[in-house]
């Protein structure tokens, strides 16, 4: 299959600029890892071995077989495009390293000198020179006369301290990293170079590896270098940072003046990161294992133990290993040739995703990928054999390390290299030990940092594995690091003003692990993965008076949720029966919420039960709200702010299909009754629904209130076959009514309400007649007649070359409006029906969706099916579907805001192979979009253009894509603010004959609030009078004006063709004025003043004002 050809949209999103890609596709993907060596060079074609186990296919394939050939098919073509756009990214995002590089390599250069030359400080008072050993407060003096501030982490050095204070010139100084390793990558917001010093030894006692004493004499060597650079004259900025947000390591910043001088780098993107190191001789490794205690207490603990301290151990231990590493990922690139690659691949892919170093951001970023993935191509597989091959591609390289991530659980099975597994005991979290250096590469991970991270990479393989959809953009090119689109809820809890300074060596991490437990145990299985983003570390000035011109970190823990759509919303949780000896703890952890109860089945448990009558908070923030004030403190608790319910409630609160349940009970009542007519001509073959209201996606909820009536309901009814129906597309229609008319009949004889209602009266091929069935209960149902020749009728004529143009128009449109109404739109509902009961979070999510479009006026434009497609697309096209309205909602107003319908369909669930020829063609009979603006495929709907041929106009979409654009990332209510200044006018409604107005309005007393339908509701069932008066403009005006409506507000564009001047000719179909144009040649103006005027006296009282925004 030759998939047809796209203009990618350009730039790694946030980052680079990546030149316009022309191919789409995708790529194959295996279900073992070991499969993987067994790709062709295409990455992903059949091995010979399954083709030969396959044999030759039967001469009359199967549907399964055919589905199973176009697969294959599908991932020989996009495997080979998948290489051809990451080859292209690749070669966008490498940086020119002699272009980019030489501002930067003259400043390194400067840097080395001058650290160089800094003296030795020695006593001359000694009779030999030797090292001149400062106290405390002498050090702090030195310091404090420069006009230094010494980068002391916590605890600082108190007076009384014993160990001394020296400074030496650097045993080494290399540079590391990925620029080093030349792996760096172009990004908006530039990289760092690492320059490492290695610090000698000589500085050094044994035993300084205790009680911060290398840090504290760390800080001070930095200390020195920053004061001799701070001298140096350089026009630098200069200021300290925690390395990777390891408060126990700080380093320099050397960042551009940007001042155009003679040392300005600013043209090189990057910073110089000055990092102290040691060599991993200094101290010995047996001494700072994962076990071991290197903070001891003040008093020795009398037949006690001290607990182990693995991540102090592994702070001093990270020093030691710069230099190593990097001589490890040399041998690795020069043994494996896609090794570099692959390491772009994985950089690329963690930092869309929001990963770094950083241990607020994950602790994995392209530093630990790179040497994971060092390790794993050396062994780590069973009898010491090596998880990944050297010779894999960089493609091949990177999925497998996917691979490795996704399914290897490192927290319950730690990767252990050179190292026994019971030969030590080791901390708590994900781990993979480096025997060669002692230390855990992944120490700075968190337990909730690995989890999201297996989850992303398990995310990224189904896409990779998905046969049909070109992920390509979505795994490298998009940002997906805003919480509120990757997390179903997120709640901001603040941090203690004061940190328990006994809980660990750090108390902010130690805070956040208890915080961690705290929700784990509380909302059990109610959330799949909770994940908790720390504030990140601010940097600080260098001079002790200088400004910090940093932002602030916000004091609080942003904690997401993926939620299990069918517990989260679970009212009691069951503990241990009562008397069993989990009973206590389990009271201490709920408080006054557990209490005793008796269920149906005799079993007397301990239980919590939660509220959700009137309240506007979820039942898990609820949870997490009543935790946070037990456990943390009232004055947090009361301060946790939620993100989320806000979209729930929007549209009713989180009932999902449940609002929906009498609606759908007078339905199937509808059915019965139909069924059981006595006296029709033919039986009753189907009764399928046809509306918003009967699939969960009505932004209102129907019969939500009593007495009011729902608005009429689609109902298509299909009869047996029969040979009788005449083949006369006008007697079809004459028969159609004679059947509803005996339905009318016979139904009323039971005490319903119906009535006879009639339709494209000027279209005589289109259906005609529609019967309305109204219950007193509310519930109103329209049902039109389908017959199956209907199509063929249509269709036969539509061959007739004779046809007349404006009757092949007529009818074009009547086939097209038959297979939408009758056809397609029944499948349609019976698959969002579906949908929705599999992933409760639809339903509201359609509805806030199409409520979205409505608030901005387009939903005219924009069908209610497309709007529940896209909405659809969110939730099916993702191994990872959201759980929540707020996750359904913003990704799909992401996804609007990414689509480029110009060149792309948005595929729907599994399509036939030819969609990609389909669009090719639609586009190539239509280049200028004037019939199929977007195209949006299924499997019921394969050309994908039933739900979009009467709109969205090419405006229109570049407007819903604009306005989606704008939405995402403001604030919820924001995104419900619609401004009218780029309309050209604005037509205010009348309340009384708004949507609302029409509608019989309840008393605001519930006892006195009418329960039954009366003939006055009847009389006024379905009648939309803004949407009535809009259609006759858009007859009219149609060709002149774009209209746009709410309900409330009815705004205008002007046509920008008849806006112009033209010249003068017969027939023009609305009003002008003449006018000099250019050359002194009288062209003919739109009289816009006179169409108002028109549409004035047209709308009567129906029209409050008309206000004129653009003259």
């Amino acid at each position: 299959m030759a998939p047809a050809t796209k203009k990618r949209r350009t730039g790694i999103e946030g980052d680079c600029e990546v030149r316009a890609k022309e191919t789409i596709g995708g790529l194959s993907s295996e279900e073992a890892m070991e499969d993987i060596s067994k790709e062709e060079d295409d990455i992903g074609g059949r091995t010979l071995e399954a083709e030969s186990r396959a044999g030759k296919p039967p001469k009359h394939p199967s549907s399964e077989q055919e589905k199973a050939q176009a697969v294959g098919e599908s991932y020989e073509s996009k495997s080979s495009i998948f290489r051809m756009e990451t080859e292209e990214m690749l070669s966008e995002i490498r940086v020119d390293y002699r272009k980019r590089m030489a501002p930067v390599e003259n400043m390194l250069h400067k840097l080395r000198n001058i650290i160089e030359k800094i003296p030795r400080k020695t006593d001359t008072t000694a009779s030999i020179l030797s090292h001149l050993y400062l106290l405390i407060d002498e050090v702090e003096g030195e310091m404090q006369k420069l006009e230094i501030r010494i980068p002391f982490p916590e605890p600082k050095p108190g007076a009384d301290i014993k160990y001394k204070f020296s400074y030496e010139k650097p045993a080494y100084m290399n540079i590391a990293g990925s620029y080093a390793l030349r792996t760096v990558a172009k990004q908006r917001e530039g990289f760092a170079i690492d320059l490492i010093l290695q610090m000698p030894p000589t500085i050094f006692q044994e035993k300084d590896y205790l009680n911060y004493r290398y840090f504290h004499k760390r800080a001070y060597y930095l200390a020195t270098i920053a004061s001799a650079i701070q001298g140096s004259g350089l026009d630098l900025q200069l200021s300290y940072s925690d390395l990777h947000g390891d408060p126990l390591r700080p380093i320099i910043v050397v960042a551009p003046s940007g001042s155009n001088s003679e040392t300005d780098f600013t043209a090189s993107k990057c910073l110089i990161h000055i990092i102290p190191a040691i060599s991993k001789n200094t101290f010995s490794l047996s001494k700072l294992r994962p076990d071991k205690n290197a903070v001891r207490p003040v008093a020795d603990t009398v037949g006690g133990s001290v607990p182990p301290t693995p991540q102090y151990n592994s702070s001093i231990l990270a020093d030691t290993t710069y230099l190593g590493h990097l001589a490890q990922l040399h041998e690795m690139s020069s043994e494996a040739k896609a090794f570099k690659d692959a390491c772009l691949l994985g950089r690329t892919w963690l930092k869309q995703r929001g990963f770094s170093s950083n241990i607020s951001r994950g602790g994995f970023g392209h530093a630990e990928w790179s040497i994971l993935m060092s390790l794993l191509l050396k062994g780590g597989g069973s009898k010491g054999n090596s998880i990944l091959a050297k010779g894999y591609s960089n493609y091949q390289m990177f999925k497998a390390m996917l691979q490795f991530l996704a399914t290897h659980d490192l927290i319950m099975n730690p990767l252990l290299f050179g190292v026994e597994l019971g030969s030590v005991l080791w901390p708590k979290g994900p781990n993979v030990f480096d025997g060669k250096f002692g230390l855990n590469i992944l120490f700075k991970m968190t337990e909730w940092g690995y989890h999201l991270l297996k989850h992303e990479a398990e995310i990224t393989l189904k896409l990779l594995g998905d046969p049909l959809i070109d992920h390509f953009e979505e795994i490298f090119l998009h940002r997906l690091d805003d919480p509120c689109y990757k997390f179903d809820t997120l709640a901001y809890i603040p941090i203690p003003e004061r940190l328990d300074k006994d809980s660990g060596l750090n108390p902010l991490l130690s805070f956040s692990q208890r915080l961690y437990d705290m929700l784990s145990i509380g909302l059990t299985d109610r959330a799949k993965l909770i994940h908790l983003t720390l504030p990140s570390t601010s940097a600080q000035p260098v001079r002790v008076n200088g400004i910090n011109q940093s932002i602030a970190p916000a004091k609080q823990i942003i904690a997401g949720f993926l939620l299990n759509a069918a517990q989260c919303n679970r009212t009691v949780d069951h503990g241990p029966p009562a008397g069993h000896k989990d009973g206590a703890s389990y009271r201490a952890f709920w408080g006054d919420k557990a209490e005793l109860r008796r269920f149906k089945d005799g079993s007397i448990l301990e239980s919590v039960v939660w509220c959700t009558k009137d309240s506007k908070k979820s039942i898990y923030n609820q949870i997490i709200q009543y935790l946070a004030t037990k456990n943390l403190g009232g004055e947090i608790g009361t301060h946790v702010k939620f993100i989320g319910d806000e979209y729930a409630n929007a549209v009713g609160g989180r009932g999902g299909v449940g609002l929906f349940q009498p609606t759908m009970a007078a339905f199937e009542n509808l059915i019965k009754a139909l069924r059981n007519l006595e006296g029709l001509p033919l039986a009753i073959r189907q009764v399928s629904a046809a509306a918003p209201a009967l699939r969960y996606s009505s932004v209102e909820v129907p019969l939500f209130s009593s007495g009011r009536l729902m608005q009429p309901a689609d109902v298509v009814v299909q009869f047996e076959s029969s040979g009788r129906w005449p083949d006369d597309l006008i007697a079809v229609q004459k028969t159609k009514i004679a059947f509803l008319l005996k339905m009318s009949e016979l139904l009323e004889k039971s005490g319903t309400v119906t009535r006879i209602g009639l339709e494209n009266i000027d279209y005589p091929a289109m259906n005609s007649a529609f019967l309305e069935v109204v219950y007193h209960e509310g519930s109103a149902f329209r049902i039109r007649i389908y017959h199956d020749r209907e199509q063929t009728l249509l269709e036969r004529q539509l061959l007739n070359k004779d046809l007349p143009g404006k009757k092949r128009d007529e009818i074009t449109a009547a086939l097209s409006e038959h297979r939408r109404r009758f056809i397609v739109g029944p499948l349609h509902t019976q698959e969002v029906q579906k949908l929705s009961h599999r992933f409760p979070a639809l339903s509201p999510s359609i509805r806030l969706l199409k409520k979205w479009f409505q608030t901005h006026l387009l939903s005219r434009e924009v069908s209610d099916e497309l709007v529940e497609l896209m909405a659809i697309r969110t939730f099916v096209a993702t191994s990872s579907p959201p759980n929540s309205v707020m996750s359904g909602f913003l990704r799909t107003l992401r996804f609007i805001s990414l689509w480029d319908w110009r060149s792309e369909p948005a595929i729907v669930g599994a399509v036939a192979k030819n969609t990609s020829e389909t669009f090719g063609a639609i586009r190539t009979s239509d280049p200028a979009m004037n019939r199929y603006v977007m195209v949006i495929p299924t499997e019921y709907d394969p050309t994908g253009t039933t739900f979009t041929e009467s709109g969205p106009r090419k405006v229109v979409a570049a407007r819903v894509t604009s306005l989606a654009r704008a939405a995402v990332g403001a604030s919820f209510k924001d995104m419900f603010v619609s401004s009218t200044r780029d309309y050209d006018f604005v037509m205010h409604i009348e309340p009384k004959y708004t949507l609302s107005g029409v509608r019989s309005k309840g008393s605001k007393f519930k006892n006195l609030q009418k329960t039954e339908i009366t003939s006055q509701d009847i009389a006024k069932l379905g009648l939309n009078v803004p949407e009535t008066f809009v259609n006759e403009l858009n007859d009219i005006y149609g060709d002149t004006i774009i209209f746009f409506t709410d309900g409330n507000i009815i705004a205008g564009l002007w046509n920008p063709s008849s806006a112009s001047g033209r010249r003068w000719k017969v027939n023009i179909p609305y009003s002008t004025i003449p006018q000099v144009g250019r050359n002194d040649e009288e062209v003919l103006k739109l009289n816009k003043m006179s169409i108002l005027n028109e549409i004035s006296r047209l709308g009567g009282e129906i029209l409050a004002k008309i206000e004129i925004i653009k003259k």
